[in-house]
C-alpha cells in the first residue's frame, strides 16, 4: 500500500504544480497530444503515418539558438518538421502559439514548422507563429493556414515551394525581417482575406511559381480574393518569374493605380518578368474588426518568465523523453485503479489487467506504467448531473490592448525621429546592416517600450534602442478612441 501511495502522491504532485513539459528533440511515429506549455530543445519530427495534435491554448516555445538533436535543415536551432499529419486548430479565445523561450526573443530564434506531407492535409488555424527563421515552409503538400497571426520571423513568414498548394485565408501576416509569402518552384497557393502589411516585401514570386491572389473568373481558378497588402516596405509585390499573376479584388491601402503600381514589381518594370493583374481593385478595403479581434492577445505572451531549465516537477518517461503534464481528471483515474491495485493486496497483477494499446492521441510514444494506468475510465458511483450548455461568447474589441499601427485611423505617424549616435566605431567591431526595434507607444504619443527584433551585436543594438525611445508619435486612434499601438522602427549602420 505505501509503495502505490507513494507514486500516487508523485504523480497527483506533477498533476497540480508541473508547469511545462521539455522535450529533447523526438520523432513521432504513432500519435501524440500536446497541451499546457511545451519546450522544444531539439527537432521533432512527425514521421510518415505519426499524428500530432496540439490543444488550444497550448505553448510551445523552442529554446533560443538549440538543437540537441542537430539534425533538420538547420543544426543549430530546434524545428517542428511534420512528414505525417499535424492539427493545431486554436480558437480565437485560445490561439496555439509556436513562439520562442527567451524571456527577449528575437527573429530567428528557432527555425520554423516545416510540412512535407503530399497525401493528408495539416491544419493550422488560431494559431501565432513567431521569431523563427521562417515561419512556416510548405513543401509538394497542400495544407490550410487560417485566422493566425504570422509575424517577426527572420526571413519569411511563409515559404511555399515545390508544387506545394496550401489554402492560406483569413490570416495576418506582418513584420517579417524579409517577405510575407515567398512562393518558388512551382507552388500555387491560394490566398483570400488575408492581411500582409509591414514586411520588407509583401509577396515575391520566383521561377515558375503561381500564387493566386484572386480571380474573379469563374470556373475552378476562382478565388476571391479580397486580401489586404499594403505599407510593405520595398514592394508589396515583386514578380520575379514569367508568370502573370492574378491579385485581382485586393486593397492596397490607395486607389490611384499609380500608387499601387509603384509598389509593385512586374512587366513594367523589366519585361522579361510576368505582369501583375489587380483589376478590379476591392473597393471597401479590410475588415478592420475582423482582424483586430483576430490579433488581440488572448494568450500568455511569449518571454514570459519561461523558465530556462526543466522544473524539478517535469516527470521523464522510461525513454528519457518527458511526460504530458497530468490533468486532474486522468489525475482521478489513477487515484481510482491504484485503490484497486490496493484492494489486491498489492499484487502488482492489478497493473497488468489494464489495456496494453494506450488511444491513439496520448502525448508520449513509449508511455511508462503510470500512464497506462491514468487511460483507465473511472467508475461511475453516482449518475452524472446533465450540465447545460454554455453560451459562446463572441469576443468583443479591448481597447486597452496594444494595437498594430497598421489599425490606426490615420497610420503611423512619426512627429520626430531620432538618429543612433556612433561615439566609438571600434565597439561597433566594423558590422555593418541593418536593426529592427519594436517599440510600444502610449496613448500620448510617447515610447513606452523598446526591445531588438532583429540586431547586429550588443553595442549597436543599445544605440538603436536607445534612439528609439526618443521618438515622438502622433497619436494613435482606433474609431477615433486614443489607444496605445505596436510599431517598427528600422536603424541602418
Amino acid at each position: 500500500m505505501i509503495k502505490y501511495l507513494t507514486i500516487f502522491l508523485s504523480i497527483i504532485t506533477v498533476t497540480l504544480f508541473a508547469q511545462n513539459t521539455v522535450i529533447p528533440g523526438k520523432i513521432i511515429k504513432g500519435s501524440e497530444r500536446w497541451f499546457g506549455t511545451v519546450i522544444i530543445e531539439g527537432d521533432v519530427i512527425i514521421k510518415p503515418g505519426g499524428r500530432l495534435v496540439i490543444e488550444p491554448g497550448t505553448k510551445v516555445l523552442f529554446r533560443a539558438g538549440l538543437d540537441k538533436r542537430r539534425a533538420g535543415r538547420d543544426k543549430t536551432r530546434s524545428e517542428l518538421i511534420v512528414r505525417g499529419m499535424l492539427i493545431a486548430n486554436g480558437t480565437i479565445n485560445a490561439k496555439i502559439r509556436f513562439s520562442s523561450a527567451s524571456a527577449q526573443p528575437r527573429m530567428g530564434d528557432w527555425y520554423g514548422i516545416s510540412i512535407m506531407n503530399p497525401r493528408s492535409t495539416c491544419i493550422i488555424n488560431y494559431c501565432v507563429v513567431e521569431y523563427a527563421y521562417n515561419g512556416i515552409n510548405v513543401k509538394k503538400s497542400q495544407p490550410k493556414i487560417s485566422s493566425s497571426q504570422i509575424q517577426f520571423n527572420y526571413n519569411a513568414g511563409i515559404v511555399v515551394e515545390l508544387k506545394a498548394t496550401p489554402k492560406i485565408n483569413g490570416n495576418i501576416i506582418t513584420e517579417n525581417g524579409y517577405a510575407g509569402l515567398i512562393c518558388n518552384t512551382g507552388a500555387a497557393p491560394v490566398l483570400t482575406d488575408n492581411l500582409i502589411t509591414l514586411n520588407e516585401i509583401g509577396i515575391i514570386n520566383f521561377r515558375t511559381a503561381r500564387p493566386n491572389l484572386g480571380n474573379l473568373t469563374r470556373g475552378p481558378g476562382y478565388n476571391p480574393g479580397r486580401n489586404s497588402i499594403f505599407d510593405n516596405r520595398e514592394y508589396n509585390i515583386h514578380n520575379h518569374s514569367s508568370e502573370e499573376l492574378k491579385a485581382e479584388n485586393a486593397s492596397w491601402g490607395s486607389k490611384d493605380e499609380k500608387i499601387i503600381n509603384a509598389l509593385i514589381f512586374d512587366a513594367g518594370d523589366d519585361k522579361k518578368y510576368g505582369t501583375v493583374d489587380i483589376k478590379p481593385i476591392m473597393g471597401g478595403g479590410l475588415n478592420l474588426d475582423e482582424k483586430i479581434l483576430l490579433s488581440q492577445n488572448t494568450t500568455q505572451p511569449p518571454g514570459a518568465n519561461p523558465p530556462q531549465t526543466a522544473p524539478p516537477e517535469t516527470r521523464q518517461t522510461n525513454n528519457g523523453q518527458a511526460a504530458a503534464n497530468l490533468s486532474p481528471p486522468k489525475a482521478a483515474q489513477e487515484a481510482s485503479a491504484l485503490a484497486a491495485a490496493d484492494q489486491n493486496k498489492g499484487d502488482t497483477t492489478a497493473l497488468k489487467k489494464l489495456p496494453e494499446k494506450l488511444p491513439a492521441d496520448t502525448l508520449s510514444e513509449k508511455p511508462d506504467s503510470a500512464l497506462l494506468v491514468l487511460e483507465q475510465p473511472p467508475a461511475k458511483t453516482q449518475p452524472e448531473k446533465q450540465l447545460q450548455p454554455e453560451e459562446k461568447k463572441e469576443p468583443e474589441i479591448d481597447y486597452n490592448q496594444v494595437f498594430l499601427d497598421a489599425f490606426l485611423d490615420k497610420g503611423r505617424v512619426i512627429k520626430k525621429t531620432v538618429t543612433p549616435v556612433v561615439d566609438d566605431t571600434r565597439r561597433g567591431l566594423g558590422a555593418h546592416g541593418r536593426i529592427i526595434v519594436r517599440v510600444v507607444v502610449g496613448k500620448m504619443g510617447r515610447v513606452e517600450s523598446a526591445r531588438v527584433l532583429k540586431g547586429l551585436n550588443p553595442y549597436y543594438d543599445q544605440l538603436a534602442m536607445d534612439a528609439a525611445m526618443k521618438f515622438v508619435f502622433e497619436q494613435g486612434t482606433i474609431k477615433g478612441i486614443p489607444v496605445r499601438f505596436s510599431s517598427s522602427l528600422i536603424f541602418e549602420f
